[in-house]
């Protein structure tokens, strides 16, 4: 993606590429002479590695399962090397995303390192060492697994740190022809209490800060800002507090509730969104439901709003129609065989458990009962992947760019997306058109077919409220000043990479007292 600001999709390892035979075959044209950090030259060859040898075969893939945007159909793109420098990818249909695939993430590792523990290449290699070894933190921060990137690692101190320094082969120079990055090298610091972040960021110690920054930080940033140790910087509005409902509950009562529009609706016009902005967000969130978020062109303000007005008068009314009643008066509403009308959230500390909180005391209003569970990633995480909760607390996903994310929006299949599980035999038959449109975007490579078909996937979304949404905030995030080029902008949304990726890290520099280019 274009940075800082994601307004297209531009060639970076590959100097130009086409479509053929109406989308149905892509042509990458590589830049030749690109090396990998200990010098060895890049080729197609290592994109072939990493798709074929590394992402669909199930045995060595480090993560469960394949990156679906590599699919159509449920059937896998192919890839074949042309030569050292052509790559092409095809597919029985047309390829609408094939573009966000390239650019959602690392899509080559250098064959020449890792076939040698493969055990297609090596018969006394075991598929066990080489998942092992190739974990997300392996090929990130391992120094004898070589990059592409700007910088390579040199040291891992687990739990503590990582160091990078310039990679020597990196192949982007700037407009006087000097080699990039300018800086020598970064270093990551492991910090576990966000507070403690945030002070040895406002005491100079850090220079980029916005990974784990939250908008409560704020007014102390705010302040400190003055001191003229760091700029602060405002993005977005981007993905906010969402509250993702389990269709398929392992609780029949609460699945029930779930799927009955009358309480989605009731739960999202119960939400006082004015007050979470006011008091959580200083006024920085924009007060908008679910649907395609505010930095997606297919945002439609108007939609967005759909459910949003805050009238527990009207949520009381639709739990009413729906069948839940306080038949004993004790201030909450019963499920149809007499229990009492409650669930759980899970929601770890990180993301803000304190917007959970609030709007605990605002669904009590209409006699429903929510429980918080708080906890950490790592123990809700796989209940999320397995379907064993009631609500999922985190953020809104893949708002902007929605193919990127398409496991949240469609039926692309079995145990998709992750709160309606069992979607391919139960779901809903506004479900199944969206996964038809969604489908038919994903399959075109005609700009208004694509646009007519997200639209109607938007507002099927948006009408039907699947998750609940308490608005889009903004993202605050900070840089010393003794840096130069900053962006003053940027989409820290994931689907873009992050929040760091859209900085240009290797046109930084570090000011120097007489205003000169330091390392």
């Amino acid at each position: 993606y274009s940075r800082p600001l994601p307004k297209s999709i531009e060639p970076m390892i590959a100097e130009s590429f086409r479509l053929e035979e109406e989308g149905r075959v892509a042509i990458f044209n590589l830049r030749k002479g690109i090396r990998w950090s200990d010098g060895v030259p890049f080729t197609v060859d290592d994109i072939l590695f990493w798709y074929y040898d590394m992402n669909l075969n199930d045995d060595a893939r480090a993560s469960a399962l394949p990156g679906r945007i590599w699919f159509v159909d449920d059937i896998p793109v192919q890839m074949e090397k042309v030569d050292d420098y052509t790559l092409r990818v095809s597919s029985h249909k047309p390829m609408g995303r094939i573009l966000n695939a390239f650019a959602g993430g690392a899509v080559a590792q250098p064959k020449h390192i890792l076939s040698k523990i493969h055990p297609k290449y090596n018969p006394d290699a075991t598929y066990q060492t080489f998942r092992d070894s190739t974990t997300g933190a392996q090929l990130l921060y391992n120094a004898k697994i070589p990059t592409l990137s700007t910088w390579m690692p040199v040291r891992w101190d687990r739990g503590q740190r990582v160091l990078f320094e310039r990679n020597p082969y990196f192949w982007q120079v700037d407009s006087a022809g000097n080699q990039l990055p300018y800086a020598d090298a970064i270093e990551f610091n492991v910090v576990q209490d966000t507070q403690v972040i945030l002070l040895k960021f406002v005491n100079g110690e850090i220079d980029l800060f916005g990974r784990y920054s939250r908008i409560d930080m704020f007014p102390t940033l705010k302040s400190e800002e003055r001191k003229g140790k760091f700029k602060l910087y405002l993005s977005g509005p981007t993905s906010g507090p969402a509250f993702y409902l389990n269709w398929d509950s392992p609780k029949p009562n609460v699945r029930t509730a779930f799927r009955d529009l009358r309480v989605r609706k009731a739960l999202s016009h119960a939400m006082n969104r004015e007050e979470i902005n006011e008091i959580l967000f200083f006024g920085l969130m924009q007060e908008v439901g679910y649907s395609f978020g505010p930095l997606s062109p297919l945002f439609s303000e108007e939609k967005a709003k759909m459910y949003t007005a805050y009238d527990p008068g009207l949520a009381r009314l639709l739990l009413d129609e729906a069948g839940y009643h306080d038949s004993d008066g004790d201030g909450y509403r019963e499920y149809a065989d007499g229990s009492r009308f409650e669930f759980n959230v899970d929601v770890t500390a990180s993301v803000g458990s304190d917007v959970a909180e609030v709007v605990v005391e605002q669904w009590r209003e209409v006699g429903l009962k929510m429980n918080l569970n708080v906890a950490l990633r790592d123990i809700l995480w796989p209940r999320r992947l397995n379907g064993e909760f009631d609500i999922h607390y985190w953020v809104h996903e893949g708002p902007a760019e929605p193919l990127v994310h398409i496991d949240d929006w469609a039926i692309v299949g079995e145990n998709l997306p992750f709160w309606h599980r069992n979607a391919t035999t139960e779901g809903q038959e506004w479900f199944h058109e969206v996964t038809r449109h969604v489908n038919a975007a994903v399959t075109t490579v005609d700009p208004d077919e694509f646009r007519k078909h997200m639209i109607r996937v938007r507002d099927l979304h948006t009408e039907n409220v699947p998750v609940i949404i308490a608005g889009a905030p903004y993202h605050v995030w900070g840089a010393s000043t003794r840096l130069g080029n900053v962006p003053t902008d940027l989409s820290p949304l994931d689907e873009h990479r992050g929040w760091s990726r859209p900085v240009f890290h290797e046109q930084i520099f570090i000011r120097q007292g007489n205003g000169e280019i330091g390392k």
